[in-house]
This record gives C-alpha cells, sequence and structure tokens, in this order.
C-alpha cells in the first residue's frame, strides 16, 4: 500500500513538473474501504493507470473510509454525478438497482469458483443495462466475499436461531434469510449495529469475516459460525453523467485502467482467512457447521426463496432466470 502511494506521488509530481496538470479533469473516486485494506490499493491502481493512460488529461482524487457519506450516500451521490467513481457493496447498489439483491440470495452459491465464473462470464452483460437505467456505468464487479453468522453465543442449530433478535442489513436477502432460519430479525444501519448490541435490543447478526473482526463486532458478540449462507458482492461504478462529458478517447482510458478484478478477490480472500485464523487463535470461539447443520439451515431457508424473487421488484422475475443459468453452467 505504502509502495503504490509514494508510486502514485511520483506520476503527480511528474505532471505538475511538464505542467500537463493545468488543464486536466479531475474525477473524484470514493469508498468506504479504509487505509491498508485490498478494496483501497485495487482503488490505487486504478487511479494510476486512469492517470497514466490519459497522459495525465485526466486526474483521480482520492476519498476513503467513508469521507464522502455512507455508502448508500455515496452511491445516490454517484447517480447525481457529485462523485464521478464508487466502488461500493452490493447492499448499497439494492437501494437502487433492486435486482442485485438476487446475487445474494442464500445458499445459492456452492463456491468461489462457481460465482466468479456466473459474474464474469455470464451475469455482467445482464446487470449492466440496470445499472445503466439508474444512471450508472457499470465498471467491473468488485468482492466482500462469504457472510456469517455471529453472535452473543454459539449459532449452529435452528433451535439456537428461534426467535433471536440479530442484526438484519437493510436488504431483502438478509432479512429472507432471517426469517427463514427463524430468527427474529431487526433491520439496521451497520453503524449501528454495536450499540445495538451493546443494549440488547439484537443479540447477533452476520457479515463478512472481515468486516466482523476490522470493526470489533467480534468484541461484542464474539461467536463466529463459518455458515457462508450467503455471498457479497460489490461493484465499482461510473456516474453516467460524468461518463457521458468524456469523450471515447478518456472513456477508453477508463475501461483500459480497470485492473482485473481475480487479484482484488484473491487478496480479500487471503485477508479473510488470516483474520479468521488469527482470531481463533487467539481465543475466539469459531465455529464449523456440520454437514447435517448445514443441510437444516438450507432446508429451511430455500422455501423462501420464491417469496424473495417476487419482493425484490424490478426486473427480478426476468433476471432470477438468468442467474440460475449461469449457476448451472459454472457448476458443469
Amino acid at each position: 500500500m505504502k509502495f503504490r502511494g509514494l508510486l502514485l506521488s511520483s506520476v503527480l509530481s511528474l505532471i505538475a513538473s511538464t505542467g500537463m496538470s493545468e488543464a486536466a479533469k479531475e474525477l473524484t473516486f470514493a469508498t468506504s474501504a479504509p487505509l491498508g485494506t485490498p478494496w483501497v490499493d485495487h482503488m490505487d491502481a486504478i487511479a494510476e493507470k486512469i492517470i497514466t493512460n490519459s497522459n495525465a488529461a485526466i486526474t483521480v482524487k482520492q476519498f476513503h473510509a467513508g469521507q464522502l457519506g455512507t455508502e448508500p450516500v455515496m452511491v445516490q451521490k454517484t447517480v447525481r454525478g457529485r462523485i464521478d467513481i464508487i466502488g461500493t457493496s452490493m447492499t448499497a447498489f439494492t437501494t437502487v438497482v433492486p435486482e442485485m439483491a438476487l446475487m445474494g440470495v442464500p445458499f445459492l452459491w456452492d463456491s468461489y469458483e462457481q460465482v466468479d465464473c456466473a459474474m464474469d462470464q455470464y451475469l455482467t452483460p445482464v446487470f449492466e443495462p440496470l445499472f445503466a437505467k439508474k444512471g450508472l456505468k457499470f465498471l467491473q464487479w468488485s468482492e466482500l466475499g462469504w457472510v456469517h453468522a455471529f453472535g452473543k453465543n454459539p449459532l449452529l442449530t435452528l433451535g439456537d436461531m428461534k426467535a433471536l433478535k440479530v442484526r438484519a442489513a437493510p436488504a431483502k436477502y438478509s432479512v429472507n434469510f432471517w426469517k427463514g432460519i427463524g430468527a427474529n430479525g431487526i433491520v439496521l444501519p451497520l453503524a449501528e449495529t454495536p450499540s445495538a448490541l451493546q443494549t440488547g435490543m439484537v443479540d447477533g447478526g452476520a457479515l463478512p469475516a472481515m468486516t466482523y473482526i476490522a470493526i470489533g463486532m467480534n468484541k461484542l458478540a464474539p461467536n463466529l459460525t463459518l455458515s457462508a449462507h450467503l455471498y457479497q458482492a460489490g461493484a465499482v461504478v461510473m456516474s453516467m453523467r460524468t461518463w457521458k462529458k468524456l469523450s471515447k478517447t478518456e472513456q477508453q482510458n477508463i475501461s483500459e485502467a480497470l485492473v482485473p478484478v481475480q487479484g482484488l478477490r484473491t487478496d480479500v480472500r487471503q485477508m479473510a482467512d488470516s483474520m479468521i485464523v488469527r482470531y481463533k487463535e487467539s481465543g475466539g470461539p469459531v465455529h464449523e457447521l456440520s454437514a447435517e447443520q448445514r443441510a437444516a439451515w438450507k432446508a429451511a431457508v430455500v422455501p423462501y426463496r420464491k417469496e424473495l424473487v417476487s419482493s425484490i421488484g424490478g426486473s427480478a422475475k426476468d433476471v432470477w432466470p438468468k442467474i440460475l443459468a449461469a449457476k448451472k453452467a459454472c457448476s458443469q
């Protein structure tokens, strides 16, 4: 990360010294991810390539750690053209592209290889027009990884979940999961979850492992169950208002600056695995579902899948068969 920062500074210094920055177009690139994370490293790499590809005709001003607002707020700002590029989570994008919730249908994906194949080979052209319709130019997928359950007490059996008060993410796939599993899902923004755990408003929830540990949720609800019950995607998108103002050459400069997402996926997944290992080695209670327990969770949730697809709205009923077809093609 330090190397990327130095490299970016060198590029900008070169621009300034040659006088090429005077007429440069400056793009804002925002994320909620903090410095030192794979997402920011990926963002740095894209910013560097945009500057290089455009011969400094385009520069990039980066904002990390939610400096420009919460994820849903940043998405709205991008739609309106107040932010040019944003990298954020599937949950945030469901506020404007409801069909994104289909990617998080509980127990849909069987492996990272399967979901990577589906997104890269089949689903990008499915989602691109949905984003465009809402004023967003889809650039590439991003990655948050498997979502796991956590609680103040171990969560392994359906009995452990019965009527349990849990934080549900503000997305229909999360509410649907907790309903199916028998828990009492209470929709809360992520920022309000720590206080809700402290007051007893909720006693658990579900998050990607990196988020769970990085923001200290493990200190309030220490039992982590590696349920991997749904996959949390993300995306890097651009304001369509900004995109349309660019020349064809400038658009090409940006498209060709997109660093392959597989490197980000690998980094995020490796970091998540290492954080789980360290948490477990430090005495953190990390639980694995048995085959029977996982089967019971899935059997409880899958019957609610049709209800979820119907509730999402938009083009969900048309998109859902395409997702299933992509999964099938990537399972062979």
